[in-house]
């Protein structure tokens, strides 16, 4: 090509390119103009209803044809899913009852259905049982049918899930529930991970048997865990990973996308932790300083603790700072004045309520009447068991706000401190459908006992 071609070749594209670079100048502007004249009513829509409950944003589906239409579409599902939101509330196990009732934390964040799971096809609906809950998907067990199920009690949308291969010798499975929480899983597809021991006996090795609603069905994965004493209802899911605690002071991972184990030490006393998930990252809550605080840790890139938060056992359970000793005594003045009687009844009744305050504070404190619960949430948001107040206290560290739910009165002399709790938050998650295989023979299981053997050795 000779350099006049050449000239006339760059007078043809420069024009084509800068007629191009207007039209996307304008295109820019045009977006910005609508966004910016936009009716209130529409910017609600499309930014405010998706950080709503569940129950809140079904209520405004009235507000206008195009809101209805917004949230009954999947891609608003999935991003009400995907969006930061707080704990709704928690699922009760008692030994008494033998079924998971729910304990919400706020009253406008409730479940349609009551009980909450009765939705379920179940023979007993009652003595259905939640094993894992995470970003508004709940794994249950009904131990009337053998029967397992992955749910939205929100949407009350179920779906059957078939038993893992490896029976437990435990009544109840180590099982976490993992979910995406990216804007990309439109079918709503989730894992299932159950931990279990690859041998009785003081070895403390566990296996990891995965199930993907992708592929319906489950499989031993090729990984031994060293661990004792797992807690089967400590698990929670964070970052893609299932975590348990266990109870020589350990946090065991298991992450089927990677197959790898991660294992953690507790930064604290042992006896007094708990492990949960905020902000899609692995936390722990300690106990320390001989029970008056609780100190909330943030698992590292590379493995380490990192302390988040720190917080007395006081201000969460009575909203105030460290817990100071009052005098507990009544005032009375040297001299009769009948002016200042009425000042110093009103002082001698405020020590009198310090008093008894802090007393029971000291008690608290230094019994057995406060223990931690496995918490998740987008901000760290500590949960607390008050055995004395008969209450479930979330406590946020970011924003120092309390929120509380009593628990109930029936049955008569349950045990709460040997229930189980499944923190739960509400959202309008997909649930992918499973499409459930044959089930195995005895011959699938004689390989899948090979397999676990040829892990172990």
């Amino acid at each position: 090509m000779s350099g006049a071609d050449a000239d006339d070749n760059i007078d043809q594209v420069l024009p084509a390119c800068r007629a191009a670079a207007r039209r996307r100048l304008r295109e820019r502007v045009g977006a910005i103009v609508r966004h910016v004249r936009a009716p209130l009513s529409a910017v609600l829509r499309d930014h405010a209803l998706v950080h709503l409950p569940p129950a809140a944003a079904a209520r405004l589906r009235a507000v206008h044809p195009s809101w209805a239409r917004a949230v009954a579409s999947p891609l608003f599902a999935v991003a009400h899913a995907a969006a930061p939101r707080r704990l709704s509330g928690l699922f009760l196990l008692t030994s008494s009852s033998g079924s998971s009732s729910f304990l919400h934390l706020d009253a406008a964040d409730t479940l349609p259905s009551s009980p909450p799971l009765a939705f379920l096809p179940a023979s007993a609906p009652p003595a259905v049982r939640v094993l894992s809950s995470t970003r508004g998907l709940a794994c249950c067990f009904s131990p009337a049918d053998d029967a397992y199920f992955v749910c939205n009690p929100a949407t009350e949308a179920w779906e059957p899930v078939p038993s893992p291969p490896c029976r437990l010798s435990r009544p109840r499975p180590a099982l976490v529930l993992l979910l995406g929480a990216d804007l990309y899983n439109f079918r709503g597809d989730y894992t299932l991970v159950c931990a279990f021991e690859a041998a009785p006996g003081p070895d403390g090795a566990y296996c990891f048997a995965v199930f993907s609603s992708g592929a319906g069905e489950w499989w031993v994965a090729p990984a031994v865990a060293p661990a004792e004493g797992l807690v089967p209802a400590s698990g929670v899911a964070a970052g893609g990973t299932a975590w348990w605690r266990t109870d020589i002071g350990t946090a065991v991972g298991y992450c089927p996308a990677t197959g790898r184990v991660h294992l953690a030490v507790c930064p604290g006393d042992s006896a007094r932790w708990e492990i949960g998930a905020a902000g899609d990252t692995l936390h722990c809550a300690v106990r320390a300083d001989g029970g008056d605080a609780v100190v909330v840790f943030r698992l590292g890139r590379y493995g380490g603790w990192e302390q988040a938060a720190t917080v007395s056992v006081a201000e969460i359970l009575h909203g105030r700072g460290p817990w100071q000793p009052a005098p507990a005594y009544y005032h009375e003045p040297s001299e009769p004045d009948a002016d200042a009687d009425g000042e110093a009844d009103q002082q001698d009744r405020a020590r009198a309520i310090v008093a008894v305050e802090n007393r029971a504070v000291l008690r608290i404190l230094a019994g057995d009447d406060v223990r931690l619960l496995p918490f998740q949430g987008a901000d760290v948001e500590v949960l607390v068991l008050d055995l004395h107040g008969r209450r479930v206290v979330a406590f946020d560290t970011v924003t120092r706000r309390r929120r509380e739910a009593v628990l109930p009165d029936e049955p008569a002399g349950t045990d709460w401190a040997a229930a189980e709790y499944a923190a739960h938050t509400n959202t309008l998650a997909l649930l992918a459908p499973v499409a459930l295989m044959d089930p195995p023979d005895d011959h699938d299981h004689d390989q899948q006992a090979e397999a676990v053997d040829r892990t172990l050795t």
